[in-house]
């Protein structure tokens, strides 16, 4: 067998933008021998902590953002800058940076008119 230090087969995109009645999942995957451990870092070099019902990575390397309340939005998690990292016994490769931008979702409740001009409720 022939040792191969990780490569990127799937690299995530430099930006992330999504609302948080949707939630999102950033795929990052790599190939090499051994097989990469994929690893996902906050850009002060921490490495993330799956946080139940925010965020977590998947088995696959694929880091998911979960769909939201308003009032759990968190700026540390939902605006924040992360990196990929594939390593394995050969070496170790980060991705750029990926910025992370949550949104709030509002839905409008529909206008009721009378004969007293519209009002909303």
């Amino acid at each position: 067998m022939q040792l191969r230090g990780p490569k990127f087969t799937l690299e995530p995109l430099a930006k992330a933008q999504f609302s948080n009645s949707s939630g999102t999942a950033i795929p990052c995957a790599a190939d090499g021998r051994p097989i990469p451990v994929i690893t996902w870092m906050k850009n002060e070099g921490q490495v993330i902590q799956d946080i139940l019902g925010l965020r977590h990575v998947r088995h696959d390397g694929s880091l998911v953002f979960s769909p939201f309340s308003p009032d759990e939005y968190r700026a540390d998690i939902h605006a924040a800058t992360y990196r990929c990292v594939a390593s394995n016994s050969v070496g170790a490769i980060a991705s750029r940076d990926v910025n992370v931008r949550a949104s709030e979702y509002t839905s409008f409740l529909p206008c009721k008119e009378d004969n007293n001009g519209p009002s909303v409720y």
